[in-house]
């Protein structure tokens, strides 16, 4: 690994906890040879993130492989906060499973899991590209059954470990009552998701795409979430991913929030909750 953040938050525990976070992987594997298309496609992808990372001297899949190593001699959690596939294609979901399968490890996802290598006619349907949408989340489930791609918590050693996703942008209803739920056990939590509270996705300081805007009420129980976040005393800090940089401040909502960059790079974050 070429660089791992250490982050301390203090709360009076008795015995540390420790989570390793790693996020935005995008892993780009070999297209298959039938597809010369879809493998051109993955050469261009490559040399975006190796030029973005500076030529870093591993690939995304190494580090991958790296970090669950990590993770594992230093007993921390792994916590993977989407963007693990640059683009949902067989050799991506193929290097996915290779790496991680036997492995304990926490997930939210970002947009890419669900991104496919070229993009088709967007058209000027939002229903009919949000059904798309909908049909190909579905796909990527179908192939990580053992993975929580909405909401899921692990309490370790006291402390609330809570993953919920909201790399479309907003978060659900459901989310919400899942994070009011886990706010009931009464421990210290720390979220994660992929889009930072900060996103300028997440708190719409632009009007979303025509396509991917979603309905007022929607926004509405998302802006809800967002504020019950930064007022809640139990959430003492939120990670997230999405930025491929680094970042650490008080967000819009009040909470603390800290961002982690890219897993393509080399960087990850070690949490130390003690």
């Amino acid at each position: 690994m070429e660089r791992i953040i250490e982050t301390v938050l203090e709360i009076g525990l008795e015995k540390p906890v420790k989570i390793l976070h790693v996020t935005d992987v995008h892993l780009v594997d070999s297209a298959p040879d039938d597809d010369p298309e879809q493998q051109e496609h993955m050469i261009k992808r490559k040399e975006v993130f190796a030029k973005e990372a500076n030529y870093p001297p591993k690939t995304q899949n190494e580090y991958f492989e790296e970090a669950f190593r990590i993770a594992e001699e230093e007993n921390a959690v792994m916590m993977v906060s989407g963007d693990v596939m640059d683009v949902y294609c067989k050799g991506n979901v193929r290097e996915f499973h290779r790496i991680a399968d036997g492995h304990d490890y926490m997930f939210t996802p970002g947009s890419h899991e669900f991104a496919l290598f070229a993009r088709s006619p967007k058209g000027d349907d939002p229903a009919e590209y949000n059904r798309a949408y909908w049909e190909r989340r579905k796909q990527v489930e179908g192939l990580f059954p053992e993975l929580k791609f909405n909401f899921e918590s692990r309490v370790v050693g006291g402390v609330n470990i809570v993953a919920i996703d909201n790399s479309r942008d907003f978060y659900s209803a459901e989310a919400f009552e899942f994070l009011k739920k886990e706010v009931e056990k009464g421990l210290p939590i720390v979220l994660f998701s992929h889009d930072p509270l900060g996103d300028h996705g997440l708190l719409r300081v632009r009007e979303p795409h025509p396509l991917v805007r979603q309905s007022d009420e929607t926004y509405a129980v998302n802006d809800a979430m967002i504020e019950f976040i930064g007022k809640c005393p139990l959430i003492i800090a939120t990670f997230g991913g999405h930025w491929h940089g680094e970042a650490e401040r008080i967000a819009p909502n009040g909470a603390k929030m800290f961002v982690t960059p890219g897993l393509f790079k080399g960087i990850c974050r070690m949490i130390e909750i003690r």
